[in-house]
């Protein structure tokens, strides 16, 4: 299960333990249409991968800070080096 907690972040519940994923600090607050589309996107990705939860959940959380800087629900510019760069500012180190 996961729970997505706006601002405070998500958690992602599995196999008994409870992750906790920080929110990423978006570069705009414009518009949060979408949002929640763009975070279930990442843990597609991360689960199609076959990723860690905790990578999994930071990406997610990554692609919910960039589409909250733009309007509309798909109006927002992504590659993976904003994406890796957002991330790297966000958590450290690298998702790929």
């Amino acid at each position: 299960m996961i729970e997505t907690l706006g601002a405070e972040g998500s958690r992602i519940h599995v196999d008994g333990t409870v992750i906790e994923i920080p929110a990423a600090q978006p570069e705009a607050l414009v518009d949060p249409t979408g949002c929640g589309d763009a975070y279930r996107a990442g843990i597609l990705y991360g689960i199609a991968h076959g990723w860690d939860w905790e990578r999994t959940g930071r990406v997610a959380a990554i692609l919910g800070a960039l589409k909250i800087g733009h309007r509309g629900g798909q109006n927002h510019p992504v590659d993976r080096e904003r994406v890796a760069a957002q991330y790297h500012r966000q958590f450290g180190d690298y998702p790929w």
